[in-house]
């Protein structure tokens, strides 16, 4: 009777552990077509900010970022992930623009490797500048998990979406493009042990993810050398080089 009272208890921790677990599939499963719907179709105006971080790893971010800089968003962005070997002229040659800007007010950060790497490197730089704000370019799949990750360790920060949109993510018909549900499905998955390790490290919230140490940033060269005062000697006829 001992035997069998023992293998009847076990069966039914058995059984209890299974339903939860066929309970935890069931409530994941239905939340990734919430989570692929909430995420934004359009970008809108940021409005203005202290700064903007652009997060490297997708089509379209850098662009978005520089854009926003030339428009006088904010006053300095960081381009957070730049590999150690990209140098500063790749990486603008590579999006296929120079922004005005560039000379003075785009620092790349260097140490991220990942959307972690990105928020502890953001986090660094924005403390060093006591930014106030912040507007964050990246997809609109990535941004969910981003602003996380960012708010975990900048909650004192204002933190402003600005999503971007590559081609061949197509949100709109994510069910019938094997490649965008693959990815969508990577990133909800990402998503959720995010918000995991987050619950935990946090305290559920009480207290801020602490930043990395130290963080590689190449801070940008300096406005460029003002041109030389013409020489009032010099000939009001001579072509220009």
């Amino acid at each position: 009777m001992t035997v069998q009272a023992h293998e009847s208890s076990s069966w039914g921790w058995f059984g209890f552990a299974f339903r939860v677990a066929a309970a935890i599939f069931v409530l994941v499963a239905l939340g990734f077509p919430v989570f692929v719907w909430s995420l934004a179709r359009t970008s809108s105006d940021p409005g203005s900010a202290d700064a903007i971080v652009a997060l490297t790893g997708g089509e379209g971010r850098l662009v978005a970022g520089l854009q926003l800089l030339d428009q006088d968003k904010a006053g300095r962005l960081l381009i957070s992930g730049v590999d150690a070997g990209t140098s500063r002229e790749e990486l603008f040659a590579a999006v296929g623009r120079l922004s005005r800007r560039a000379a003075c007010c785009v620092d790349l950060g260097r140490s991220a490797e990942n959307t972690i790497g990105n928020a502890g490197e953001t986090a660094v730089w924005v403390r060093k500048h006591d930014y106030k704000s912040l507007i964050v370019v990246t997809a609109s799949y990535h941004m969910p998990r981003s602003l996380m990750e960012l708010r975990a360790m900048l909650p004192e920060t204002r933190l402003v979406a600005y999503p971007v949109f590559p081609d061949q993510v197509r949100l709109d018909e994510w069910w019938r493009e094997p490649e965008t549900t693959g990815l969508l499905a990577s990133e909800y998955l990402k998503f959720l042990a995010a918000v995991g390790r987050l619950v935990f490290e946090t305290a559920f919230g009480a207290k801020p993810v602490p930043e990395p140490a130290q963080a590689t940033i190449e801070e940008a060269p300096g406005e460029p050398a003002a041109a030389p005062p013409a020489d009032p000697n010099q000939s009001a006829n001579r072509v220009p080089i």
